[in-house]
């Protein structure tokens, strides 16, 4: 086998057309990976997309854990982009929780009650969405990055590949999980031509030779990146 092909062996397939191709053919397994971007970027949309490829195309278990919206409005609005969990649901391939039940009840009982599930669904993926909900808990700079960094040991102590969704702060940069994280994927929306589009860069992606440009991202029921 070449080393191409086993390098291949560890990672999962993103399944979006052109995106394998700037990252080696999928993000690192077993990796904490960060989707960040202003609001209205698409985080969601891409990385429900990634999540229902994983088990569509690479057999995965996920959890995907939403704070944003209802498990109802956030299955809903993605059934009309061409992203329907209801089978894999059915399936117990998905679980998706809503962490609004968990709001004041601490950092850490969010931690533990995710890593309970993901241990009880055996699943191979977790994805977030999104961390800013969670980061806005702590009160300190300080405690952000002690909070990320349990968050981040716990992780890849189960082994499970996360994809987090994060909004950037006021000032437009990440907080402490950017340096923390395996991966950072950016979404950028910018006007062109007095249309609104929304680019894609790979900031960082420990162990992989990735691409260092701008690509355009395409959303919606084909969503897909292509040369900027």
């Amino acid at each position: 086998m070449s080393s191409t092909a086993v390098a291949r062996l560890d990672r999962m397939p993103t399944g979006i057309p052109g995106l394998d191709n700037i990252m080696q053919g999928g993000l690192m397994r077993g990796d904490v990976h960060l989707l960040t971007g202003g609001p209205g970027t698409g985080k969601t949309i891409l990385a429900s997309r990634i999540a229902y490829n994983a088990i569509a195309n690479s057999g995965e278990t996920v959890v995907y854990a939403t704070f944003e919206e209802s498990t109802d409005f956030f299955k809903r609005n993605l059934a009309r982009l061409g992203t329907n969990f209801t089978n894999m649901e059915k399936e117990g391939r998905i679980k998706i929780i809503d962490l609004e039940i968990l709001r004041g009840k601490g950092l850490e009982s969010n931690i533990a009650y995710l890593l309970d599930i993901v241990g009880k669904a055996k699943a191979t993926m977790l994805t977030i969405d999104s961390l800013t909900a969670l980061l806005l808990a702590c009160e300190t700079q300080f405690e952000q990055r002690t909070f990320m960094k349990t968050v981040y040991k716990s992780l890849k102590a189960r082994e499970v590949t996360t994809l987090m969704t994060v909004s950037l702060n006021e000032d437009g940069r990440i907080g402490p999980e950017g340096f923390l994280s395996d991966s950072v994927m950016f979404l950028e929306n910018w006007i062109d031509k007095n249309q609104f589009k929304t680019r894609f860069i790979i900031q960082k992606m420990r162990g992989t030779d990735h691409s260092r440009r701008y690509h355009s991202l395409t959303l919606g029921p084909d969503i897909s990146i292509s040369r900027f």
